[in-house]
């Protein structure tokens, strides 16, 4: 009679090991690694800073606000009528003196005195500038051989938050903030006989009242939240 074995269990494979068997000492010890030396002159080495580190707070932008007086130059297109600069005010907003210039004794003087305050702004503001007064100051600057405008930020106030059915007028927001200076209403006849003049003054006085009024404006309207941020103008 045969002798019955014992059924033994069998044993599972084991897993591989996919590890790498190190045969090599530590990349630590094979290597002499010594702290890094500068190369730089002892002289150009950077300070020591002790103390507490304060960042540097942001500096304010220096504001210019500006605003044009234009008349036809010209038929050239049926949705477009040429324009030329005819008075140009400006103001700083945190200053309340108004600068201005036309063209009746040289257009070249009057583009230089305002081109003085654009290039010294960090910004400029107005109403309807993007679509209108850069575009249309910078036709009549290259017509009389200035260069391009540089690219400037601006603040439209005629960019607002998004509404429907709103009067977006300096004219009407300027009555609905209760703004002191109102924009000067001339009709047709009226600016004709404003150029009629021998020195533009109520062509002047209206320009200037613009741009008072606008900085009243705009500040209201900073104040109430409405106004869209500053973008960059490119020529």
């Amino acid at each position: 009679m045969k002798k019955l074995r014992p059924i033994l269990p069998r044993r599972l494979p084991q897993p591989r090991s996919t590890e790498i068997p190190l045969t090599e000492p530590p990349l630590a010890k094979t290597l002499r690694l010594e702290p890094l030396r500068s190369t730089w002159p002892k002289e150009n080495q950077p300070r020591q800073l002790t103390g507490t580190l304060r960042t540097a707070s942001p500096q304010p932008r220096r504001t210019l606000d500006f605003d044009i007086e234009t008349v036809a130059a010209g038929f050239g297109d049926p949705q477009w009528v040429p324009q030329k600069v005819t008075v140009i005010a400006w103001s700083w907003c945190d200053e309340e003196h108004v600068s201005w210039a036309t063209r009746l004794e040289d257009e070249s003087v009057m583009f230089e005195r305002f081109l003085d305050a654009y290039m010294q702004a960090d910004q400029v503001t107005g109403h309807n500038i993007i679509r209108f007064d850069l575009p249309v100051l910078q036709a009549d600057l290259l017509r009389n051989g200035f260069p391009k405008l540089p690219a400037k930020l601006a603040q439209d106030t005629i960019r607002i938050v998004k509404t429907k059915g709103f009067k977006k007028g300096q004219d009407n927001l300027s009555t609905l903030l209760f703004n002191p200076i109102q924009k000067m209403p001339m009709n047709w006849q009226e600016w004709q006989d404003a150029y009629e003049e021998s020195d533009w003054a109520t062509v002047v006085e209206r320009c200037v009242s613009d741009v008072k009024g606008h900085k009243i404006l705009r500040e209201r309207m900073l104040g109430l939240g409405w106004l869209k941020p500053a973008t960059m103008w490119t020529p």
